[in-house]
């Protein structure tokens, strides 16, 4: 059956479902005297579905479903995938199973969208533990990706710390060529001459001592077309320059007439009211020196602003000098290098943690931090999850999961970190990634979970499958 458009014809028998449903958001594009066309479409679907064979659809059933919506769950699942995305989803009973799909059943299990972070970075260090020269190679970055997925990561977003060959390898991705974690990236991010970002590995970052300079270097960035820009505003306790405002300004100016987001490093009150006021899209932290306030709250809900904490990042600035619980935990440690765990459990390692004079601070702010989420979320602002994984001494993969036990510990339900880490973010990362929820038209990202996380958030670690784009892929292994 062919349809006839004035500037061609599309023959509709060469279409699947999936993409006759992205047929329907171009039709309702076209100017009013064309959209008719897609009521035909419509009249189409229903006979066009059985009319051709369903062997590419695949069925899951019998699970219990979190959708990522703060939806109560579906006990008894049916959820129909075709072209990686998820075209029908539903009540056992409630939901068509097209004829010859390949059917899984999951009874017994529980099935949670893919994590996303939305703070991370890849390609800082081979083996967890320092930012070795050379480390950010292709060979790496491809590992990591591959990492991130095994631990039911299915989405990250890198912010700042990237070198101009990942723009290349987001295009093999988005071409179907890379697998692993899907990610979006801000690039090269801006910070200060003698400032943040500090530390090896990181030091070829924009810093720009003026607003012309500024407002240059964001259309040198926009020229490779980032997903985000990265800045970070801070002064490590007043210890180094901070970026000054009339700089971040220019920053996020420049951005957005780039339709460009940007995502801001904060640490003190006082920066991110500021920098709210200035048209930042994104908190990239938790603020840690004071408790948030009334000013501040209305101001991130006025502006849509999503605030990300990183609890785990702040744990792990004085963690190691105690010998944390989840050193010992199997999950975390399937991810590491046998020679790893034994540094990180070693005497000298934990000495040298200790002996940090910050380390008051660093508890404190994590303290703060957690009270600060339990009060913005109770005040309805938008939280995304994030971990500032990555670089040295912060374990991708495990972190995500070791953020979501963090929110709990704040104070949040279950359900309400599991929502941060799927459907918010997915939020905010936008409609054309389609990630973060399990409805109609989404990716079939998705976790296979041994229990319920509803019950103990501990149980995220359960993996018993990752799924991504609509096929099963192998979880991080457990002994």
């Amino acid at each position: 059956m062919m349809l006839r458009l004035a500037d061609g014809s599309v023959n509709l028998n060469d279409f699947h479902l999936s993409a006759l449903s992205d047929l329907l958001y171009i039709l309702l594009e076209l100017p009013m005297n064309r959209r008719l066309l897609s009521l035909l479409v419509l009249l189409l679907l229903s006979g066009l579905a059985t009319a051709r064979p369903a062997s590419n659809v695949v069925v899951v059933r019998g699970a219990r479903l979190m959708d990522g919506t703060r939806q109560p769950p579906i006990e008894d699942a049916v959820v129909v995938i075709e072209g990686g995305r998820i075209r029908a989803v539903g009540e056992s009973g409630a939901v068509r199973i097209p004829k010859d799909a390949k059917q899984f059943d999951l009874c017994g299990k529980t099935l949670m969208p893919a994590l996303i972070d939305l703070h991370t970075h890849l390609g800082q260090t081979r083996n967890g533990l320092e930012a070795a020269p050379g480390s950010y190679t292709t060979e790496n970055i491809r590992a990591q990706l591959e990492k991130l997925v095994a631990y039911g990561v299915g989405t990250v977003v890198c912010l700042g710390t990237d070198e101009d060959p990942i723009y290349e390898l987001r295009d093999e991705q988005r071409a179907g060529k890379l697998p692993g974690a899907r990610f979006l990236t801000a690039g090269r991010g801006f910070g200060v001459v003698g400032g943040f970002p500090p530390g090896a590995g990181i030091t070829d970052r924009y810093r720009p001592q003026t607003p012309e300079q500024a407002q240059a270097q964001v259309r040198e960035l926009a020229a490779h077309h980032p997903d985000f820009v990265k800045m970070w505003v801070d002064d490590d306790f007043g210890r180094l320059p901070k970026m000054r405002p009339e700089i971040y300004r220019a920053i996020i100016a420049e951005a957005h007439r780039h339709k460009l987001r940007v995502v801001a490093h904060v640490f003190y009150l006082a920066d991110a009211k500021a920098l709210v006021e200035a048209g930042v899209d994104a908190l990239g932290h938790s603020v840690r020196d004071l408790p948030v306030d009334r000013e501040l709250i209305e101001a991130l809900k006025a502006r849509g602003v999503i605030y990300i904490p990183t609890l785990v990042r702040d744990e792990s600035t004085f963690a190691y000098a105690d010998g944390p619980e989840w050193l010992r935990d199997p999950f975390f440690q399937a991810g590491l290098a046998p020679t790893v765990l034994a540094t990180l459990e070693s005497a000298p390692f934990r000495e040298k943690f200790a002996a940090n004079p910050d380390l008051a601070r660093y508890r404190a702010a994590l303290e703060m931090g957690k009270r600060n989420l339990k009060t913005l979320i109770d005040a309805g602002v938008r939280i995304g999850l994030g971990t500032d994984a990555g670089p040295p001494l912060r374990f991708q993969g495990y972190f995500e999961h070791r953020e979501l036990q963090l929110m709990v510990e704040s104070g949040l339900s279950p359900m309400q970190a599991i929502v941060t880490a799927t459907g918010q973010a997915g939020k905010f990362l936008g409609r054309a990634y389609r990630v973060g929820t399990l409805e109609p038209g989404q990716q079939a990202d998705f976790l296979v979970l041994d229990a319920n996380p509803l019950e103990n958030i501990r149980n995220t670690e359960k993996l018993a499958a990752v799924w991504q784009a609509g096929a099963p892929t192998k979880p991080i292994f457990l002994p």
